[in-house]
């Protein structure tokens, strides 16, 4: 995928947004060359729900650096301007000096490398495509049935060119907002359903008249005919309602549409965002949840943060325990014999010994009285001293 192959291959028509068996999903939809086959779709990523949307802001990382600076890369006509329409483009601005399938393979190899740090920029693809279909078409390197012509070449453009600076202006202002949204209220424990949060933001930045980059994207601030509400008491009154009905989109084929798309979704749902205690990267749960580990695996184990998270208290909560700590030394004093070889390796002691303290373990946590536990502590070490003689 992504080479000079690809760019003579089945027409690329759109790419595709879906959220899918509680996975976020791309697919490509292509024409099929020869004009008689259906519409062609392929699966280009798939993997958690919220996973692109956790890697776009480097929520799933600890560097903190915007990495999709690169993707500025991709615009090899540039402008003064943040933002372009048609008039804006010419044909002169599509003249390659470079070899131009060199130039097309450089360009591809480039963009793999944009898609393996943010897959979300596979969306963009469908721009790329019929851009560099008609360098091909220009240069009389294509004679396919599916042509590029001049005017297709600019309508794509002028959207990647705006959608690469509209994330480029806007993403470190919308992961300030999606932060304050979602996991500030979380990280002081305070624990509001996400679309109240969500109004108390927005009432809060509007009456400092603060510009919100999310400001258009909280479904609960307009009416079922998209229009802002005049008062945050009409808000409030419809807010009930708005949370029971289901939310409705158009295909999400674009980057800033499936942003939108997502910030709704995560406040419709009462969703939060909170940073896993063990590795520090961010994951997304209800906001009544009490979990505070991901469930990413901790690097070179197969267990979870939250598994691991969980061991590690287990054993905290048994090292201070004094049954446990006699259990440990009558485990570590079979295991020397075994090592030294004073004892069978195949012998049952090291079980015996773990079922014996599991037996008196039940019954010490049952027990309230100090002496009493001291008690069973030395009728433990009594059935330990008999089990190993």
């Amino acid at each position: 995928m992504f080479t000079l192959k690809d760019i003579t291959s089945d027409f690329l028509q759109t790419a595709i947004y879906i959220e899918q068996d509680d996975k976020d999903k791309i697919i490509f939809e292509y024409l099929p060359n020869n004009q008689i086959d259906t519409l062609k779709k392929r699966e280009v990523y798939s993997d958690d729900i919220f996973s692109l949307f956790l890697n776009i802001f480097n929520f799933d990382t600890t560097d903190n650096s915007i990495l999709i600076d690169k993707i500025k890369d991709l615009l090899f006509i540039t402008t003064k301007y943040s933002e372009i329409n048609e008039f804006d483009i010419s044909e002169a601005d599509f003249a390659i000096t470079d070899d131009v399938g060199n130039f097309i393979t450089k360009y591809l190899d480039n963009y793999k490398t944009i898609v393996n740090l943010y897959p979300i920029t596979y969306m963009l693809y469908p721009y790329i495509f019929k851009i560099l279909r008609y360098l091909l078409c220009k240069n009389n390197l294509y004679s396919g049935s599916y042509k590029v012509d001049l005017d297709s070449a600019i309508d794509s453009y002028v959207g990647l060119y705006n959608e690469i600076h509209y994330l480029i202006d806007n993403l470190d202002n919308m992961k300030q907002e999606v932060i304050d949204i979602f996991n500030t209220f979380s990280e002081y424990k305070v624990k509001l359903p996400t679309s109240e949060i969500a109004l108390i933001y927005q009432a809060y930045n509007q009456k400092n008249k603060n510009e919100l980059i999310f400001n258009d994207l909280n479904p609960f601030i307009r009416t079922n005919t998209d229009e802002i509400f005049s008062s945050w008491k009409d808000i409030v009154m419809t807010l009930p309602n708005k949370l029971d009905a289901p939310l409705e989109f158009p295909v999400c084929d674009s980057i800033i549409k499936f942003l939108r798309q997502t910030v709704q979704n995560l406040i419709h749902d009462e969703m939060s965002l909170r940073k896993c205690k063990n590795c520090d990267r961010y994951f997304i749960v209800r906001y009544s949840s009490l979990a505070e580990y991901c469930l990413r695996k901790v690097e070179g184990t197969h267990a979870t943060c939250q598994e691991y998270a969980s061991k590690k208290t287990y054993k905290k909560k048994q090292a201070a325990n004094p049954l446990y700590q006699v259990f440990t030394t009558y485990y570590n004093r079979i295991y020397g014999r075994i090592r030294r070889g004073t004892l069978d390796k195949d012998s049952t002691l090291l079980d015996d010994i773990k079922i014996l303290h599991q037996e008196f373990a039940t019954k010490y946590d049952e027990l309230a009285d100090k002496n009493e536990k001291e008690k069973l502590i030395q009728e433990f070490t009594s059935s330990a001293e008999n089990l190993i003689k």
